[in-house]
């Protein structure tokens, strides 16, 4: 099927009721006109497989390769993060140890110039707006006691813009202020104080967590 523009099937193996194996294999442009890819997603009985193959006539170069755990996994899906115009590879999983907030990203960005990818950048708890070419999220923490972010893509990098944390006196009681500092507080004194969050910050997801109204 290799010469075929478009193609998908789904392989279903069972070998007995805890060993098996569900794949899925994709032919297409999923990620711009120029370049075809090979999208294949294994799913055992423990892991998750996402491989990614660049098609040059019948040959194949794998481009992507990701696992996760069966415990933390949620999806993978594709989209522009970065506003590039381009749809990038996402695994979205759920951290299973801990006691707060834990949705994860890793993203891979899509390069059109030679149909690869970038090394995968992991978020916490992010909200993408890539028309802002922005990243909005919570930091990792209880509710009503951590951080939340801001950065900017510059290129396939990230730049950090600020974070936003709420004011406490000596006592560590909140002063009914929020912080919105370069860095997080307590790593350095350059902070400007707010009567409340910005109003950018109220939408994302985890925004009530930061809060602390749960």
């Amino acid at each position: 099927h290799l010469s075929k523009a478009k193609f998908s099937t789904k392989l279903e193996l069972r070998y007995d009721s805890l060993t098996f194996i569900d794949t899925e294999i994709a032919i297409g442009h999923f990620f711009s006109n120029q370049f075809t890819h090979v999208i294949i997603r294994r799913h055992g009985q423990n892991s998750v497989f996402n491989d990614v193959y660049l098609k040059s006539n019948h040959d194949l170069e794998k481009v992507l390769a990701h696992e996760e755990w069966n415990m933390t996994y949620v999806n993978d899906t594709l989209q522009d993060v970065n506003g590039d115009g381009y749809k990038d590879f996402l695994v979205n999983w759920y951290g299973s140890n801990g006691c707060c907030l834990k949705a994860f990203t890793n993203v891979f960005q899509y390069d059109p110039h030679n149909g690869k990818f970038i090394d995968d950048i992991e978020f916490i708890n992010p909200t993408f707006s890539a028309k802002e070419k922005m990243v909005r999220g919570v930091e990792y923490g209880h509710p009503g006691e951590t951080e939340m972010y801001k950065y900017h893509w510059n290129g396939f990098k990230i730049d950090t813009i600020e974070y936003i944390s709420f004011d406490k006196n000596e006592k560590g009681d909140k002063t009914g202020l929020v912080i919105k500092a370069k860095h997080i507080p307590n790593q350095n004194p350059k902070i400007i104080k707010l009567k409340s969050a910005p109003k950018e910050y109220k939408s994302i997801d985890g925004y009530s967590w930061f809060m602390g109204d749960l």
